[in-house]
């Protein structure tokens, strides 16, 4: 490609140095010149003159020799599009005298192109301090020399492209201008201002970056809606970028650079250095924005460098990084969910899974905040991962300072450290104590986890301390009401009744609070389940309010047994506890996000309003999430006073029992007899 490229480029320089120079013969093959034309003494030596050379970009294989004159530009491929930017000098090789001696022919000596330059394009040592000054093509691809007041002297001129834009593969070959030179139309006529039309061929490359987002040490999936801008190395600056606004090639604007269907393809680069910067994302997605640049280079053949790899179009696969956050509340079941229920004093279990990105040394904020509410942090939190145990190193658990929240707890992490963990998850796994403010569902009793983190990393790979943003996660723990009516036999409210409500626990949560056996049986509760014991729910007595009501509240759904301690006079006591089955079924309305807001996203919202209570018999316990059980106590038999009526007749009774016995035995001895 390259040959054949510099081989078009040598036809048209010397095209251009047979057609422009006025050289009256030219040695075959040589681009030599002969000392001989009847022209020369019409030069006149003092005149100014001036070189205008309008150049083109042009990558077809048309091509019409140059005269020298303005009208050559009708020539010009109608495809050649103006070329801005390209540098021409002049030397000044032959003052006006030496000019008219040589077209005298009294210079035996042949001149061309080499005599002035080597072979690499390059004025010789010789001729380097003669007369010279250098111009650069505008947007309508001109440079003109000589323009002014004071010209071009009379002489011979070497013109060199010293400097050619990015996308030129290759500049023009070293060329002579004769100042002046003969007019092609009239050859008794010198021209003193010469018009050059070089082409140049160019080569633009085309790049395609992919943009993936992955969470964790996740999938990595397409991310739209991200923003770059593009930047090009200055040549003459290396510490300077300009940012790429146009498609070189068609000069149509690129417009903002937004990735679709994960991806942004440019092209009609030039050669030269360019890079990618991320801007925005939009919408934001939490994904960590990394401005660290994405260097590539475009050659001189339209190929791409990025990394190790050269080819003609390069798909650039950029991974942009997010960490996670979940919070889950165990049920009894050792089922992880986002809502149960638990009572009062029980210590409810709870994992919190950190999905830690795969730039985690890049951040300089990684931190957990548990925020509970009427629950308390048992101080108990273990971190592992893949089921070993967290390096205490990486980590610090605090649960006093002013950004933590009251009865909970903050882990801050230390990311520089934390190589081992990218891409991994971290569990968090803890209790806490549902206290005595437990509330019931019409606010339930929530838990909210936050993770804070940098989500920006600037252009020299350094993390953004000012940029962070935050998950949230969110679960709830319930609890109920069981309420128990006592009544008479006569359906009046018994006001002052005692009870004590008992349930069965796991016997390494019931501490000293388990009864013994023998209160077991003194209060006629069945045997508790393998590896469980009775323990008293209420902490004080429950007694019946004017109502005939007592209430116990901060209950998780299950069997309770309420055993009476003391009745109102004339009322027998319960001959055994009273089972009640506490079974109210939530159906907890959680609202999904995904979108971040201010820089937080809330995972999981709860919806209180849509969020409803039923009973085992379906009806609807959502204000009060309330069980009733009602009790009846019956009236005893009032025995009556010594000597009385009562008396009398129980004696007659027995009176009329014995007579009737000895009539049955009189009756048998009479059979014996006959």
């Amino acid at each position: 490609m390259k040959k054949a490229k510099r081989f078009l480029t040598g036809l048209l320089s010397a095209a251009l140095a047979l057609s422009l120079c006025a050289m009256p013969a030219m040695a075959e093959g040589t681009g030599e010149t002969t000392p001989t034309t009847p022209l020369a003494s019409a030069i006149d030596k003092d005149a100014k003159g001036t070189i205008t050379i309008h150049k083109y970009e042009y990558n077809g294989n048309e091509d019409k020799a140059g005269t020298g004159v303005a009208g050559d530009e009708n020539n010009v491929p109608t495809d050649a599009k103006d070329l801005e930017g390209a540098t021409f000098t002049y030397y000044q090789v032959m003052t006006a005298d030496e000019l008219v001696e040589y077209y005298n022919g009294k210079s035996t000596e042949k001149v061309g192109i080499n005599t002035y330059v080597d072979k690499n394009g390059q004025i010789l040592s010789a001729y380097a301090n003669k007369p010279n000054d250098s111009g650069k093509t505008g947007k309508n691809g001109i440079v003109k020399f000589g323009d002014g007041e004071t010209g071009l002297p009379v002489g011979l001129y070497v013109i060199i492209e010293t400097e050619t834009p990015a996308k030129v593969t290759t500049p023009v070959e070293p060329f002579l201008v004769s100042l002046p030179m003969a007019n092609p139309t009239n050859k008794a006529e010198w021209m003193y201002d010469v018009y050059v039309f070089p082409k140049n061929a160019t080569t633009y490359g085309k790049v395609t970056l992919e943009k993936k987002g992955r969470v964790g040490g996740g999938t990595p999936e397409n991310l739209n809606g991200v923003t770059y801008k593009l930047e090009k190395k200055v040549k003459d600056d290396p510490e300077t970028w300009e940012e790429v606004t146009k498609n070189e090639q068609t000069d149509e604007d690129l417009g903002t650079l937004k990735t679709t269907d994960g991806k942004i393809t440019v092209s009609g680069l030039s050669q030269g250095t360019y890079r990618f910067i991320e801007q925005s994302y939009d919408p934001d997605t939490g994904y960590i924005l990394d401005q660290t640049p994405i260097v590539f280079v475009v050659d001189s053949e339209g190929k791409i460098t990025y990394g190790s790899k050269t080819e003609s179009n390069v798909t650039i696969e950029v991974i942009n990084e997010k960490p996670d956050l979940e919070k889950k509340v165990i049920d009894k079941d050792n089922t992880e969910t986002e809502d149960t229920d638990y009572s009062v004093g029980d210590h409810v279990p709870y994992t919190i899974t950190v999905s830690v990105p795969n730039n985690i040394t890049k951040l300089s904020t990684f931190e957990v905040t548990d925020t509970p509410n009427n629950l308390k942090y048992d101080g108990n939190a273990t971190l592992t991962c893949e089921g070993i145990a967290v390096d205490e190193a990486v980590y610090r658990i605090t649960t006093k300072g002013e950004d933590v929240p009251a009865n909970g707890f903050k882990i801050t992490f230390t990311p520089a450290a934390m190589e081992n963990y990218a891409g991994k998850n971290i569990v968090i796994s803890y209790t806490a104590e549902m206290t005595a403010a437990a509330s019931t569902p019409k606010d339930g009793n929530h838990n909210t986890a936050k993770l804070k983190y940098t989500n920006k990393i600037n252009v020299d790979g350094q993390p953004d301390d000012g940029s962070n943003s935050e998950i949230h996660d969110d679960t709830v723990v319930y609890s109920y009401t069981i309420n128990v009516h006592k009544d008479g036999d006569d359906k009046k409210n018994l006001v002052g009744v005692k009870f004590d409500l008992y349930k069965q626990v796991p016997e390494q949560e019931a501490g000293d609070k388990a009864l013994t056996a023998d209160e077991v049986k003194a209060y006629g509760l069945p045997t508790a389940e393998a590896g469980k014991v009775w323990v008293k729910v209420n902490t004080d007595t429950l007694v019946t309010d004017s109502e005939g009501n007592i209430h116990q509240d901060g209950l998780a759904n299950g069997d309770y047994y309420l055993v009476e301690k003391e009745t109102l006079d004339s009322y027998n006591l319960l001959n055994g506890p009273v089972k009640v089955t506490l079974n109210i079924s939530e159906e907890t309305s959680w609202n999904e996000n995904f979108e971040y807001k201010d820089g937080v996203l809330t995972k999981h919202d709860w919806d209180q309003k849509t969020t409803k209570f039923t009973d085992d018999k379906g009806k609807d316990v959502t204000d009060t999430a309330t069980i009733t059980v009602t009790v009846i106590n019956r009236r005893g038999f009032d025995l009556p006073t010594t000597g009385g009526f009562g008396t009398l007749l129980f004696s007659g009774i027995g009176v009329l029992l014995v007579v009737a016995g000895v009539g049955v035995l009189l009756s048998l001895k009479k059979k014996n007899r006959t």
